[in-house]
């Protein structure tokens, strides 16, 4: 951790988040015997194209900032919300660089830029996150939906007579996620960067006076018997079980967490689980570690569903082999009811989380 490595990092969101500047967030689109409609919202306009493919030519190609969008007043309500944050979480990201160039002059201590990181880093991940909760219902009362008809999720796709609908996130909104994270990693290595003290050493040797009395060294002192500490055990405070589809399958937890809170928070790991499935490579049963702030997130994937702890204090080398065992168990007893899970409740998948709280162990294996 360093000040020149979360200069590095700040650097990364920053440009990850003007690559979002042109980027859209989100398509709508609807395919017809006769022509295709598309709607694809970006951070602060929206684009509406007609192509028709009886004479091969687009009948309309235009851009419409949100204040001006016809018919979409909920639509423009949560992508006009999307890019107020998004536009402070750029700023707090600038403010970071500046603070974090100020601490490589040795003059104040990291903690102001981790900060300032930090705060980017949580306006980033909101702002994204709160497409999947706000699109569908906007685009449902917009009634963007085939006929009329809802839009349930935030990717999905309807088909009627002939009528295709679809509608799916696209780039810009993984790379805003993306932007979060490396603001993220950014604060971590600011977060305890401190100012190093100039050497006075030379000055004092050349001022102070020599002595003619030769002193004898002191003693050394006593050796210290080494106490080795043992690391704490890890405190969970929440497990999720998600589908591959992104729904939340089964919460657990110590605290009294809202309905909005666990759905925010398993959309974010739904999130960031597919940001590193799909962005960077397919590494299923990997178990991956998020640490934002004091919270850290353990991720175990499959590609039929993935467990998620948040773990606030303790070693996380236990909790490994446990996901492991635990998502085999998962798999063996409702691995066909995971794979296109809608909500129908699974018995007795209570008991199975229930062991991440049991005393810490190595458990032996599934049987083959």
């Amino acid at each position: 951790m360093s000040v020149w490595s979360g200069l590095a990092a700040a650097g990364i969101a920053i440009a990850l988040a003007v690559a979002v500047w042109g980027q859209p967030l989100w398509e709508w689109r609807l395919d017809g015997p006769q022509e295709t409609e598309v709607w694809s919202y970006g951070p602060f306009a929206a684009r509406h194209t007609l192509f028709n493919k009886t004479t091969g030519n687009l009948t309309e190609d235009r851009t419409y900032a949100y204040a001006q969008l016809p018919g979409q007043p909920r639509m423009a309500a949560a992508f006009a919300e999307f890019g107020q944050f998004f536009l402070i979480g750029l700023l707090a990201a600038f403010g970071g660089i500046a603070l974090a160039a100020v601490s490589a002059w040795k003059k104040i201590r990291g903690i102001f830029a981790g900060a300032a990181l930090l705060a980017s880093c949580a306006t980033f991940l909101y702002s994204g996150l709160s497409l999947v909760i706000g699109v569908p219902p906007a685009a449902t009362g917009d009634g963007l939906g085939l006929g009329g008809g809802q839009i349930p999720e935030f990717r999905g796709q309807a088909i009627s007579a002939g009528t295709t609908l679809t509608w799916t996130p696209v780039m810009g909104w993984i790379v805003v996620l993306a932007a979060g994270l490396a603001a993220a990693w950014g604060s971590s290595d600011l977060w305890h960067a401190r100012p190093l003290r100039r050497a006075t050493s030379k000055i004092a040797k050349a001022s102070a006076p020599k002595s003619p009395v030769r002193m004898m060294p002191p003693p050394p002192p006593p050796p210290v018997e080494l106490v080795r500490e043992e690391p704490p055990e890890p405190d969970i405070e929440e497990v999720f079980v998600i589908a591959s589809n992104g729904l939340l399958v089964k919460h657990m937890s110590r605290s009294l967490m809202t309905d909005k809170d666990r759905d925010v928070v398993g959309g974010m790991i739904s999130a960031i689980s597919s940001f590193v499935r799909e962005a960077f490579t397919e590494r299923d049963g990997e178990v991956h570690e998020v640490t934002l702030g004091e919270h850290r997130f353990v991720m175990c994937s499959d590609p039929s569903l993935v467990v998620a702890v948040l773990v606030k204090v303790g070693e996380t080398e236990d909790i490994v082999h446990r996901l492991r065992h635990l998502i085999a168990l998962l798999k063996d007893r409702y691995a066909d009811r995971l794979v296109n899970w809608q909500g129908a409740p699974l018995d007795g998948i209570e008991d199975e989380l229930s062991v991440l709280w049991e005393p810490y162990h190595l458990p032996p294996p599934p049987a083959v």
